[in-house]
């Protein structure tokens, strides 16, 4: 069962009081993926956030600077509270990465339909959820940006 505390460790949640965070436990539950396990493919439609509670995951990006111009990127994943399928709760909802487990994984899996409404009813929630995820993209394009940086030095 998923608890106040476990969504507390995420930083989308991070900065919600208990009684908020208890509107959103109802939406959660957890989900186990074994080693190797696609979790999700980029590009799909993107129905539920993940929270990382144990393992690592490779998140893949297919950047593509030009039409016919594409490399992958990959960053690992393996701190707990790490938000994973965040476009489950940004249109047009689509999966910018796709996840492969590394190891014996547990996720905290959040009805991403749900959360957009609850984020719909209760602006506040709406409004620190959204920060969260704010600093979560932007701490991953930093991170794409350095694996640019160390691709482009390595070359060299």
């Amino acid at each position: 069962m998923v608890t106040v505390d476990m969504l507390r460790r995420s930083k989308i949640f991070c900065d919600l009081e208990d009684k908020e965070l208890e509107k959103i436990v109802p939406l959660c539950r957890e989900k186990s993926y074994a080693e190797g396990a696609l979790i999700c493919t980029e590009g799909d439609e993107a129905t539920t956030l993940h929270i990382l509670k144990d393992g690592e995951v490779r998140l893949q990006y297919k950047i593509c600077p030009q039409p016919d111009v594409c490399q992958n990127a990959t960053i690992l994943v393996d701190e707990p509270g790490y938000v994973a399928c965040w476009s489950a709760v940004v249109k047009p909802r689509r999966l910018t990465a796709s996840a492969h487990s590394m190891s014996n994984v547990k996720v905290i899996a959040i009805d991403g339909k749900g959360l957009n409404e609850l984020m719909e009813q209760d602006s506040h929630i709406g409004f620190v959820v959204m920060k969260g995820l704010a600093e979560v993209i932007s701490q991953r394009l930093k991170e794409a940006k350095e694996l640019r940086l160390d691709r482009t030095m390595g070359a060299l």
